[in-house]
């Protein structure tokens, strides 16, 4: 019999098995946060709809066809945060962290929510680590940035990456390009997809981003005919977009520059990016981000430029998978008791649980059904107290990976596993 209650469409549960490779995946990212200096912020799941309206733009699919949004009992006009960079963008000026210091590493993690249809590692509600940059307007901030991208992705372990990077220029120069755009695609409106027939109107740079079919038809159609944005480029901005390009090589990450990334938020200036693994094909993108040097005047501040990313967790958890490297939960310890041990076991699980993740019986089972419940748990260590080997002040430890089994001092048994453990750690 099915359930009665199910989770919604386009959300999913995380079973314990499936919690414990997201924690994996959330502590190597903190590890390499932590060494880059980035400080966490978190902000509410829901803000004002303006907030998100102004920032990702009207005519943006986030806002026309994305958002959460609702009235609260107070007739309040809000909505579910579909990214982080507005919400953290306000929270810095709630909190006047502009006048604590010039420049700031901020980070979150957590869900955000989109309405679109789902599919395979795409859903209603997601999870995403954002990271920004605020305060210097600097190419090397772009580099650190799209440096730390990449640095997280290999902590994951991820090979071989490649950036793909573009200008989209400041709002002048954007809208040179944005008008001759209009002007080679008009005589195809009727060939476009009626999403981009409304971007033609009202930003035609998305066109470029669209992924109909009939829409790619027509941009290959035009070819060499159409321009790119970095024709479009001002002397300012062409220095700092060649700034970006000797830091990207002068750390060693590789990078080619996509003419055709435009990203999806009006917010953007300057540089856009973002991380691909060409092993995975047409699905090859990662996450990206960009430079957004007007969001934070745009939200009443001081002028104050930025640069930030998001990554999807779901998806990346799902590539991990696929490939087995998303690890499991550490190494596991199990107990297993007599009758005659088992009050004595009692305090010695409990000090372990200090420092390990141990399982033991609680139900008084008989001595054969622990050690069968252990050979199912797939716990790396087992220890065995047996009647003759406590009463010497011992129990038996077994590493169910080598077959090892040797006595131990009960005394002497977190320090033999700490030891067994990093030993395991230094060859991996």
């Amino acid at each position: 019999m099915a359930p009665r209650h199910q989770a919604p469409r386009g959300t999913r549960d995380l079973l314990p098995e499936e919690s414990a490779r997201w924690r994996w995946v959330e502590a190597q990212a903190h590890g390499v946060l932590d060494r880059y200096g980035y400080g966490e912020i978190r902000t509410p799941m829901f803000e004002d709809y303006e907030l998100f309206a102004r920032t990702s733009g009207e005519s943006s699919d986030v806002v026309q066809k994305e958002m959460y949004r609702f009235k609260d009992l107070g007739d309040r006009d809000l909505a579910l945060r579909p990214e982080f960079t507005a919400g953290v963008m306000r929270a810095f000026l709630e909190g006047g962290l502009g006048g604590r210091s010039r420049v700031h590493r901020l980070w979150s993690m957590g869900p955000v929510f989109r309405y679109g249809r789902p599919g395979k590692g795409r859903y209603r509600q997601f999870a995403q680590i954002n990271c920004e940059l605020v305060g210097s307007p600097a190419p090397g901030a772009d580099v650190e940035m799209i440096t730390l991208f990449v640095d997280l992705y290999e902590a994951w372990g991820f090979k071989d990456l490649t950036v793909k990077l573009n200008s989209v220029g400041q709002p002048a120069s954007r809208r040179a390009y944005g008008e001759r755009l209009r002007e080679l695609l008009s005589p195809f409106g009727e060939r476009l997809s009626e999403d981009s027939r409304r971007r033609l109107e009202q930003n035609p740079l998305r066109v470029l981003d669209s992924k109909s079919e009939a829409d790619l038809a027509v941009l290959a159609e035009l070819g060499a005919r159409l321009p790119h944005m970095l024709d479009f480029l001002d002397e300012a901005d062409r220095e700092h977009w060649n700034a970006v390009l000797a830091g990207l090589d002068a750390a060693g990450v590789m990078h080619e520059v996509d003419h055709g990334l435009v990203r999806g938020l009006d917010y953007y200036t300057r540089t856009a990016f973002e991380v691909h693994d060409a092993s995975l094909a047409s699905q090859s993108a990662l996450g990206g981000g960009g430079r957004y040097d007007g969001l934070i005047e745009a939200l009443g501040g001081a002028p104050t430029p930025g640069v930030g990313f998001a990554i999807g967790l779901d998806r990346t958890l799902l590539v991990l998978q696929e490939r087995g490297l998303a690890a499991a939960a550490g190494d596991t310890v199990c107990v297993v008791a007599m009758d005659a041990t088992r009050a004595g076991v009692t305090a010695l699980v409990r000090e372990l649980r200090r420092r390990f993740r141990v399982e033991a019986d609680v139900e008084a089972r008989a001595f054969n059904a622990q050690m069968k419940s252990a050979g199912k748990s797939g716990a790396r260590f087992l220890v065995i107290a047996g009647e003759e080997e406590w009463a010497r002040g011992e129990v038996a430890l077994k590493d169910s990976k080598t077959g090892e089994q040797k006595a131990v001092r009960r005394e002497s048994l977190a320090a033999e596993l700490e030891a067994r453990v990093s030993r395991q750690e230094s060859t991996t």
